[in-house]
């Protein structure tokens, strides 16, 4: 009996023994394995990193410089630094942050010399406003993508009774920017209704244009109602505005000179204005810059007649 119960403890034993072992040596091929694979995500990682540097040392940030008015003002001015600011700049550098192998710099134009420099190419584009003609889309490259949406307006002195349209202009005269949409529209009008219309042209200074109007110098001018209107509420100027009913809702867009760059920029923006315009950002910075959400077709003909 005693022989039976050693032989039995003996066989535990070196069972137990053998258990142990084999756990041991168990643990000791995960803990190899484990090393192993933290090793070679570690290689990954540090792998992945070097082609990341790698790429962004490859891509080259080309430097384009953006035309403005900077004196049209939310939608272009000089800040108390002198530097380029609102609504048009604040969507260039919303769009630069998109790309990252693009870089703007702003710099103010007088409208008047604005596309002269441009055809010289002393800036690559021109960020400020521009609405699209037949002359322009001859020399230049326009996106595809409107950034923002507009309906003009009829200024004259306040407590007059006899604007209401531009049929009302005729016999008057009026005042717009050289070389500027409104003048484009205004020549166009004038030579369809037998040039009934006097008009002058200023530099584009909307001030200027809207104190020539309150002074009684001219009639009247066109402008947008966000621009000048937030110039007449800030110098309490003694003047008034009707909204065109003659024409629709139009867009404006980036203007580009007809170089090969450019050719490169145009889908790169087009692709960023379409994602700003989608996550609600162009509206955002409509609001902030314009008092308002111009930042689309539909978003403006849903206030027209309000």
């Amino acid at each position: 009996m005693k022989n039976i119960a050693l032989k039995r403890i003996l066989t535990l034993s070196i069972a137990a023994s053998l258990a142990l072992s084999l756990a041991a040596c168990s643990q000791t091929q995960t803990s190899e394995e484990t090393d192993a694979e933290e090793a070679v995500e570690a290689e990954k990682a540090e792998a992945d990193d070097e082609e990341e540097e790698a790429s962004e040392a490859a891509t080259e940030v080309v430097t384009y410089k953006i035309a403005t008015e900077g004196a049209y003002a939310p939608y272009n001015y000089l800040d108390e630094n002198g530097d380029p600011d609102g609504y048009d700049i604040a969507v260039a550098k919303a769009v630069d942050e998109l790309i990252p192998e693009v870089e703007f710099e702003y710099e103010a134009v007088e409208w008047s010399s604005i596309f002269a420099g441009l055809e010289a190419e002393r800036y690559d584009l021109i960020v400020s406003q521009a609405a699209k003609t037949e002359e322009r889309e001859e020399k230049y490259i326009f996106g595809d993508v409107a950034y923002c949406w507009g309906v003009g307006a009829i200024a004259y002195q306040a407590g007059r009774t006899d604007i209401r349209s531009m049929d009302d202009l005729a016999g008057k005269t009026v005042t717009v920017a050289v070389g500027s949409s409104n003048a484009n529209f205004i020549e166009n009008w004038n030579e369809e209704h037998g040039n009934v219309i006097n008009v002058t042209y200023g530099d584009g200074d909307v001030t200027k244009a809207l104190l020539d109007v309150q002074e009684g110098r001219v009639d009247a001018t066109l402008a947008s109602p966000v621009t000048a209107g937030l110039i007449v509420e800030e110098q309490g100027l003694d003047v008034e505005f009707v909204l065109r009913n003659d024409e629709s809702v139009s867009p404006v867009y980036w203007l580009y000179a007809n170089t090969e760059k450019n050719e490169t920029l145009k889908p790169l923006v087009d692709e960023a204005l379409n994602t700003l315009l989608e996550n609600g950002t162009l509206a955002a910075l409509s609001i902030e810059y314009l008092g308002d959400d111009y930042s689309s077709e539909e978003a403006v003909n849903s206030r027209i007649g309000e």
